[in-house]
């Protein structure tokens, strides 16, 4: 049914993830697809669309005009070959629910999938989410649905996930990054054309991630990927949509410290990794982000100094720069600051001494932070 450009991908594209799904599907089993935000699961899910073991349909929740359950019930139906013109919602589901009886009789099996379903959950209701579990009754064991979303529905809405619900959406498989291997064939799917000299290097800082991977590639910044803001932005997204808990585990891991009971969200979609030497985050940039950007507490000054120092991060930040945004009112007078109240005068020994208080902070030994000394022209920060 579909010719999704995912099908080039060939039979051996991640053949353990194929596995999953297909022994669920085999198992009439229907199921929410968990994963981090951007990982690449609609790619994995259109892939899986085009094989001819079941009867797949795709729907797409990206493509709504409006994020509502009337704009839904119209585009499934028309997904499956209906029209919906002049038809209450009522009427459209009713109209569905013949379509896929067809569909059900004459095929082994038919897979329904709700890409980026949780796009949808301000409509949550219990009623919405029993129609959708009801459509696997039409012809038992015959029917499968498929949903995708970053959270289990159960806890994005949980006033709608009740009695049957309950069980029925609480049957989940969770989506780790793709392996280094298959994230590079669905990379250069979409890129052939492109040169590709940091390509390697750049999955294995993305962790497997799609989204990040694509941001990564179309960055000028590739040889210090931080200094770039939308690279920033995306690993911010990555950290912001963790509950305050799942933060701090995942600070913590980011700086090196032990962490007992981790969340079993962020082993399980992938977010953090089990090794013999303890945990650690999927994506070696987006540690290094959670270093650089935890919230600490620098003095004034050495605050103003960092800031300053991370903003040229790699390049020398000359001494005058220093005197100028850190001593803003430079070598004022003792009269005009007031007998022994004065701020602290912009002097060599007064910068060197400053200088020496960040280099010995808690914050900058733990996040790894280097201040290289540049004789009489400034200094550099570096992340070592």
């Amino acid at each position: 049914m579909y010719n999704f450009k995912e099908a080039q991908l060939g039979l051996d594209f991640a053949k353990e993830k194929q596995a999953e799904f297909k022994s669920l599907i085999n198992s009439s089993i229907s199921f929410t697809v968990i994963s981090m935000p951007g990982v690449g699961v609609s790619y994995f899910l259109k892939y899986l669309s085009c094989q001819d073991f079941v009867y797949f349909i795709y729907v797409d929740l990206y493509t709504l005009p409006s994020l509502n359950k009337h704009e839904f019930y119209r585009m499934f139906l028309r997904e499956i070959g209906g029209n919906p013109s002049g038809k209450s919602d009522e009427q459209v589901f009713i109209d569905t629910k013949e379509i896929l009886k067809k569909l059900a009789t004459s095929h082994p099996k038919v897979v329904i999938i709700f890409s980026r379903f949780d796009a949808l959950k301000k409509e949550f209701d219990e009623n919405f989410l029993s129609n959708l579990q009801g459509l696997t009754g039409i012809v038992p064991d015959k029917i499968v649905l498929i949903f995708t979303a970053i959270k289990p529905i159960y806890e994005l809405t949980p006033d709608a996930v009740t009695g049957g619900n309950l069980t029925f959406y609480s049957k989940i498989l969770y989506f780790k990054p793709f392996n280094s291997s298959d994230l590079k064939k669905l990379f250069l799917l979409e890129h052939t054309q492109k040169a590709h000299a940091n390509l390697d290097e750049l999955i294995k800082q993305s962790g497997g991630h799609n989204q990040l991977l694509h941001i990564f590639m179309n960055s000028h910044k590739q040889n210090n990927l931080l200094l770039d803001k939308f690279v920033t932005l995306q690993l911010k997204d990555l950290l912001s949509y963790l509950d305050y808990q799942q933060k701090k585990q995942v600070t913590k891991i980011a700086l090196g410290k032990i962490v007992d009971d981790i969340d079993e969200y962020l082993l399980e979609v992938g977010y953090i990794n089990q090794t013999k030497k303890g945990f650690s985050i999927f994506s070696p940039i987006l540690a290094e982000y959670v270093k650089t950007n935890m919230p600490h507490k620098l003095p004034a000054k050495e605050a103003k100094l960092f800031k300053l120092l991370r903003k040229n991060m790699g390049r020398v930040t000359s001494k005058d720069e220093i005197f100028t945004d850190v001593w803003p009112a430079r070598n004022a007078s003792r009269s005009e600051a007031g007998g022994d109240d004065q701020p602290e005068m912009a002097t060599d020994w007064a910068l060197d001494a400053l200088i020496y208080r960040l280099r010995k902070h808690p914050f900058i030994i733990s996040s790894g932070y280097i201040i290289e000394s540049h004789k009489k022209v400034g200094y550099t920060l570096i992340h070592s």
